[in-house]
């Protein structure tokens, strides 16, 4: 039986994000966003998420944001593997910052209308470089809508996690800025690598997964 790979993608970003990586011998498939409860932790919408998943002891792929969807996910179903890519595996990964801006629930005051234009500084921050990395970044940022947009920051500071799977590969780059090197622990690192590498750096991200898909003792 051919395994089955769940995706799940950044903040805002729909399926097409995936298709610069290039899956070997497994069928895969896109998760798309739920709109979520009013104050509904990242944990309890990770719960509804799995009502999507029909193939048992899945395999879970996440980019950034969808990442710590699928380790809370890890949490409350079997899996084989999960596959992190510019993502964290716990709360302690995230920037102290973050956590900071938490406990002053600063999240409640931005300017999100602000925050969903793209400009020089969010291409610097995101490590868009390329016009199809600028143009993609801003359609990505167009389309989310400014309710997910509200609760997925809200969900990401206040995130308590603390459990890491086993079977896990977290691939990730040394000159992301979002989720920045220095926090992660146990990542295969991507030289040059920013958080949107999955666009410029597929060509080195995509051996890496398939070896780890291939490779049983993983």
């Amino acid at each position: 039986m051919t395994e089955k790979c769940y995706l799940l993608s950044g903040l805002g970003a729909d399926g097409t994000v995936f298709q610069y990586l290039d899956f070997e011998g497994v069928e895969v498939e896109y998760m798309e966003w739920l709109p979520p409860l009013p104050k509904e932790t990242l944990s309890a919408y990770a719960k509804r998420m799995t009502q999507k998943i029909t193939t048992p002891h899945p395999i879970l792929v996440g980019l950034s944001f969808g990442g710590m969807v699928a380790m809370e996910i890890a949490k409350q179903i079997p899996v084989k593997k999960v596959i992190l890519i510019s993502s964290a595996k716990e709360r302690k990964e995230l920037p102290w910052f973050y956590r900071f801006s938490a406990k002053l629930k600063l999240q409640k005051i931005l300017p999100y209308t602000l925050i969903k234009r793209t400009n020089g500084f969010t291409y610097w921050l995101f490590g868009a470089t390329s016009a199809h990395e600028k143009a993609l970044l801003k359609e990505i940022f167009r389309k989310t809508p400014t309710t997910f947009l509200k609760w997925a920051i809200n969900a990401i500071l206040t995130w308590k996690n603390t459990e890491i799977s086993t079977h896990i590969l977290h691939i990730h780059g040394d000159k992301d800025r979002i989720l920045p090197y220095k926090n992660v622990k146990d990542t295969f690192c991507i030289t040059g690598g920013g958080h949107s590498m999955i666009v410029n750096k597929a060509y080195e991200i995509t051996p890496l997964i398939n070896k780890f898909l291939n490779n049983a003792n993983d």
